[in-house]
């Protein structure tokens, strides 16, 4: 029996994650030895801990969902977000980015697709390109500067 919070986690089988406790009693994650963000310092409850544990090989747990912008057309509500999730495949695990398109219809569930480039996950610069191209569109196309509808 482990006797303390650091012992515990020390004990931990979570192949290639490393769980770092922080002073705060939260958790930092390392897969393969490197940060989930480079950026930002990022800290989990340590509950999380738990539900990797009970991650089933070929699912993920979505650890973040940024939200990036969004347009509203007559009907629909069209957002876009940048999602991180751990991927657990054979008994490995992987920190995973995707740009995603989200669909709200009022009284329906939300439809989402990840976007991909050439079916592969898209780089950040896809995303700037991506989000530029749209923000373009939106007010070449779609917007009358003069009036609003």
């Amino acid at each position: 029996m482990p006797n303390s919070i650091f012992e515990a986690y020390a004990m931990t089988d979570l192949s290639n994650i490393t769980v770092q406790p922080t002073e705060d009693g939260m958790v930092s994650l390392l897969i393969d030895q490197q940060p989930i963000s480079e950026k930002y310092g990022m800290k989990f409850e340590a509950s999380i801990v738990e539900e990797l544990q009970a991650l089933e090989n070929g699912a993920t747990l979505k650890l973040f969902d940024q939200f990036v912008f969004a347009h509203t057309d007559l009907n629909f509500e069209h957002s876009y977000h940048y999602v991180t999730v751990i991927a657990k495949n054979d008994e490995q695990y992987k920190a995973k980015k995707s740009f995603v398109y989200r669909i709200k219809i009022e009284g329906q569930p939300d439809i989402e697709h990840a976007i991909s480039k050439n079916g592969e996950p898209m780089t950040a610069a896809d995303v700037r390109e991506f989000i530029q191209a749209h923000v373009q569109k939106s007010l070449s196309d779609y917007t009358d500067l003069n009036y609003a509808y």
